[in-house]
């Protein structure tokens, strides 16, 4: 039997009962590992683990089995011996058995006391929320209603006002605090709304925060070794997902209950913020018939779009990719700040369409997708990404971006970029309907 088998079968209730420890109505207790007054040992029946908040005490946070070993003042071997045989599973252990090394538990140790922390850290920035008007405003400002969603408010002092320094010591060390080289601390995501990332256990592993006060340099905060999804993990159920850019687009979604109900929304971090977190836990919602990338209206967020759709499709070939078509320039929060009624973005998840490279082999040769050619008739028109068609005149070069689509001839809107070879200037950016007149002359 794993380690990871006898702390299935044995709750931290049953530890304390063995013990005669009875928690109040707040899963609180003495803590019975320094002089305690006032109870400030956490429980946390839904994980299992404890947590002491006193600045007078070394327990930190563990699990059953660190409870154990600290009340009986044992070695971890002999906590695991007397863990097994309180889950009523019998006693016989042998020390092959146990498959986690030191080294194993002391990381486990480690993600249950940031785990502990993340909790206790956005647990006070939710309540700082709702008595911030400068958040409030911000927030009222891109037409988010924060009652709506699990958010909260860093305003910075939570360090400060907590005589904790055990809380301070676990800031510091997952990366919610740096201490200054003078005195005092520099406070991660100060002044921003924060956001619970997620792990697939729906645990808060992590945070993200978006300034308030800052929206042209460092407007995003993620924690280092960033891990977690907003809103959580697909469910094993999901048969339509819609992936956002970023997480203030995913809340601007969550929020409509037409899109909540009907699709799940899991947002990005940014054009290139695919990460492996995120493939991994799609790829583990089985029930998935669509894939929906809803990026920015701009040339980075169509470029990601072709780029995401084509990795998701190499992992998921049997799911169906489409992309929803934002106005140009524009994200999923703009649209929604510019429209008195909100289901302008329920009316663009309507009118989705493939992504161009997934339903070309319906109507053009295979070939023609899967070989990269230059046209064989000017040398100068380089095809290889059908998304991205260049044209090298010499002096000016020439990008149509987002391609020529196949599908919906009846109109011929074109994005085109041109730039000088020769003179630093900045690239000029048109939109050409070449059904009109007046459009195709010169």
């Amino acid at each position: 039997m794993e380690i990871k088998d006898i702390k299935q079968q044995l709750s931290i209730g049953q530890v304390l009962a063995h013990y005669g420890l009875q928690p109040d109505k707040h899963q609180r207790v003495l803590c019975p590992f320094h002089p305690d007054k006032t109870p400030s040992l956490q429980l946390y029946p839904k994980t299992d683990t404890y947590h002491c908040f006193s600045s007078n005490c070394n327990a930190g946070t563990g699990d059953v089995i660190r409870f154990i070993q600290l009340m009986e003042k044992c070695s971890t071997h002999e906590a695991i011996m007397k863990a097994k045989s309180l889950s009523g599973v019998g006693n016989a252990v042998s020390p092959k058995q146990v498959s986690e090394t030191p080294s194993s538990l002391n990381n486990e140790a480690d993600l249950l006391e940031r785990e502990a922390l993340m909790v206790k850290v956005f647990s006070y920035y939710k309540k700082a929320l709702p008595v911030s008007k400068r958040a409030i405003q911000y927030l009222q400002g891109r037409s988010i209603d924060y009652g709506l969603h699990d958010m909260g408010y860093n305003s910075g002092g939570l360090h400060t006002e907590s005589k904790n320094h055990h809380l301070v010591n676990s800031m510091v060390k997952y990366g919610l605090l740096k201490a200054n080289a003078v005195h005092g601390y520099s406070v991660w995501a100060k002044e921003s709304v924060i956001f619970p990332l997620r792990n697939h256990e729906n645990k808060i592993v992590s945070l993200y925060g978006r300034s308030i006060s800052n929206n042209e340099d460092q407007r995003h905060f993620y924690l280092t070794g960033r891990s977690g999804l907003y809103p959580c993990y697909p469910t094993p159920g999901a048969t339509r997902l819609i992936l956002t850019e970023s997480v203030i687009d995913a809340a601007s979604l969550l929020q409509q209950a037409e899109i909540s109900t009907a699709y799940e929304v899991l947002a990005l971090y940014g054009t290139n913020g695919l990460t492996t977190e995120h493939q991994q836990a799609i790829i583990a919602s089985t029930g998935l018939q669509e894939i929906i990338f809803m990026l920015d209206g701009d040339d980075a967020g169509k470029a990601a779009t072709v780029k995401h759709s084509n990795t998701l499709l190499q992992l998921l070939p049997r799911v169906k990719i489409t992309t929803i078509q934002l106005p140009d320039g524009e994200d999923i929060n703009s649209v929604l700040q510019s429209h008195d009624d909100s289901r302008v973005l329920v009316e663009l998840i309507e009118g989705r369409q493939p992504v161009s490279f997934y339903t070309a082999p319906e109507t053009v040769p295979t070939e023609n997708l899967t070989t990269p050619v230059l046209v064989e008739s000017d040398a100068r028109l380089n095809t290889v990404n059908p998304e991205l068609l260049i044209y090298d005149g010499g002096v000016l070069l020439i990008t149509v971006l987002g391609g020529i689509k196949i599908t919906g001839l009846d109109r011929l809107r074109v994005t085109l970029k041109i730039e000088h070879k020769q003179k630093q200037l900045l690239p000029l950016r048109h939109h050409l309907d070449l059904y009109n007149h007046s459009h195709t002359q010169g």
